[in-house]
């Protein structure tokens, strides 16, 4: 069978509020694979915070590429419709997700391009993405829910690495109800520690479903002022809360450790920095790595990790319209995702 010539994607030609964008998709040629590339077939895409972000060109001075044009997007699950020429690990028909975000070559944090590498474009029908990006997907788990943990469900288990906890360790978590925090909570349970968050009345039990061990509600009491967690062994800061690392020295205990995911600040690129307050205090930006990916998979098999799909959106001009706008109204409770 002859392959496709064209496809549809969202094509961004300048950098904008994404409101001011016409979300209509267009008509563009299908990516050709490179030697090292896989052409997948996208059944599945997430929108995340910071496709918001990137559209407005907010983080150029950040030293992220910024090409024109560009289709926005990064989580992406569907299947290999062809490889190129020195791939070896999959195959037209294979079942594939990943994060289409700067590799993991020995830097300290990421960024959404690699040089020379296709920006985001998970928002179209197909993408030639690396084949050192990818991971299978198990049968066992759909394409929205692949799509939706790929981004969040990597920043949450490398930044909570980056806290070094031992099993019995406490953390707390701000952020429970947000798609990052949410899934840090299942797998910093998962990995023996005692874990408390934050949540208001309204996503208290959506919150819970993720089983912490305590939740502050944030809109009845200032969780720096909470007893319970006087002397915590780290925060990890999943939402970019406002004052969040000052914040943290009044609970965390010396010696301990802070990462934030959000709230940017520039003695945070400098992690051993704060001592003796605290061992580890950072900013981190997650980076694409294949092997968390499929310990993300392996966790959704065995029903230790759950993703929740808020809702699901059409690849049509009114379906794309509403994902952003759904996003950019901060209330989401799960992962809104485009379906093919």
């Amino acid at each position: 069978m002859e392959s496709k010539k064209t496809m549809k994607a969202v094509v961004f030609e300048e950098y904008k509020a994404w409101d001011q964008f016409d979300l209509t998709p267009v008509t563009v040629p299908v990516p050709t694979p490179k030697a090292t590339e896989v052409l997948v077939k996208i059944k599945a895409a997430a929108i995340n915070p910071i496709d918001i972000m990137v559209a407005t060109g907010a983080l150029k001075a950040f030293g992220w590429a910024q090409p024109s044009p560009y289709t926005p997007g990064y989580d992406l699950s569907g299947v290999v419709e062809a490889v190129g020429s020195d791939v070896k690990d999959f195959k037209a028909g294979d079942e594939v997700f990943s994060v289409n975000w700067s590799a993991a070559k020995g830097q300290p944090m990421g960024k959404h391009d690699d040089e020379g590498a296709v920006v985001a474009g998970t928002f179209a029908e197909y993408i030639a993405i690396p084949a050192e990006k990818l991971s299978k997907k198990d049968s066992k788990v759909s394409h929205e829910e692949a799509a939706a943990i790929a981004l969040v469900g990597t920043t949450a288990m490398q930044s909570l690495r980056l806290l070094k906890l031992s099993a019995g360790d406490k953390v707390l978590i701000l952020g429970g109800a947000g798609a990052v925090g949410h899934l840090a909570i299942q797998i910093a349970k998962s990995w023996g520690y005692k874990v408390y968050t934050t949540a208001s009345s309204r996503t208290k039990a959506y919150v819970e479903e993720a089983g912490p061990d305590g939740i502050i509600d944030y809109r009845k009491e200032k969780w720096e002022e909470s007893k319970e967690i006087k002397g915590i062994d780290a925060v990890f800061d999943a939402i970019g809360e406002k004052g969040c690392f000052a914040n943290s020295k009044k609970v965390v205990k010396e010696g301990g450790s802070f990462v934030t995911i959000s709230a940017f600040e520039p003695s945070l690129l400098k992690p051993d920095g704060h001592k003796p307050a605290f061992r580890h205090a950072s900013f981190y930006c997650l980076m694409n790595n294949p092997k968390d990916q499929d310990i993300l998979m392996e966790m959704m098999i065995k029903k230790q990790l759950k993703v929740t799909v808020s809702e699901k959106f059409e690849f049509t001009k009114e379906g794309i319209t509403n994902m952003f706008k759904k996003q950019a109204s901060g209330k989401s409770m799960g992962k809104n995702v485009l379906v093919f």
